[in-house]
């Protein structure tokens, strides 16, 4: 089973099956990946960090005109970070990002910390790198939720790679406030994975968290008991998520 220090272990093991199952349905996580750009009012022009960031998936949900930098650890999710005009990536730890001080007007953080063995450390670094007046938003697994369930559960014991994720409750306020963020709030957030099929929903979530000890009959019935679906005419298949969103800004002083 991984521990929560071994974020760059488990996606260089299972990050080609990740990223498969995000290009198959790049439609699935949409309201996902706006949460956090919508929480903090990104704006065209301003600069905004996004770590880890995965496979820069996070920048299609940004107007062109905003500057994405992403910040990845992993090799395989970094190579898949876009690069052009307003899209930049750096590889590096999340405890020691190779960007100066100051360099960002927003920091996001998605569903990506749960992994990381020292929070703390994480946050002062994201600090360090935003702007007086910047905007800081995470969003993460909230412990005793039914994605908390169905992934240190179920995926844990279906998936030969297991998943250990050290989640969150409302105490992240204070770990912010203590990295010296201020007008922090906290809120869980309620939002939907839509496919165009059962059983595309089925190969988009085996994929994705490398569930393979497990039949499509039985991943069906977890997710359908533990998370719950819904059918809806005009957008298909909707399977519920939630997510705790916490924000924060960093004070105007220096």
């Amino acid at each position: 089973m991984y521990s929560t220090d071994s974020y760059q272990d488990i996606f260089d093991q299972r990050g080609e099956r990740y990223h498969a199952a995000m290009r198959r349905c790049p439609h699935a996580r949409l309201e996902e990946l706006a949460l956090l750009p919508g929480a903090i009012e990104i704006r065209p022009g301003e600069t905004l960090i996004d770590a880890p960031a995965g496979g820069g998936y996070l920048a299609g949900a940004l107007d062109p005109d905003v500057e994405y930098i992403a910040v990845e650890p992993v090799r395989s999710f970094f190579a898949r970070c876009p690069r052009g005009e307003m899209r930049r990536r750096v590889r590096g730890e999340l405890k020691s990002i190779p960007l100066p001080d100051h360099c960002a007007d927003a920091v996001v953080s998605l569903a990506g910390l749960h992994h990381e063995p020292d929070v703390p450390a994480v946050f002062s670094e994201l600090f360090r790198v935003l702007r007086p007046g910047g905007r800081f938003a995470m969003a993460d697994v909230a412990i005793g939720s039914p994605p908390d369930t169905f992934l240190n559960g179920f995926v844990d014991r279906h998936s030969s790679a297991g998943h250990r994720g050290s989640f969150f409750d409302e105490s992240v306020a204070d770990m912010l406030g203590r990295a010296g963020l201020e007008s922090i709030s906290v809120e869980r957030c309620y939002i939907g994975w839509r496919f165009d099929s059962e059983a595309e929903m089925l190969g988009f979530v085996r994929d994705l968290f490398g569930i393979d000890c497990a039949d499509d009959t039985t991943l069906r019935d977890a997710v359908d008991e533990i998370l719950g679906v819904r059918n809806d005419l005009s957008s298909g298949v909707i399977m519920n998520w939630q997510l705790l969103v916490a924000k924060g800004i960093r004070p105007q002083c220096l």
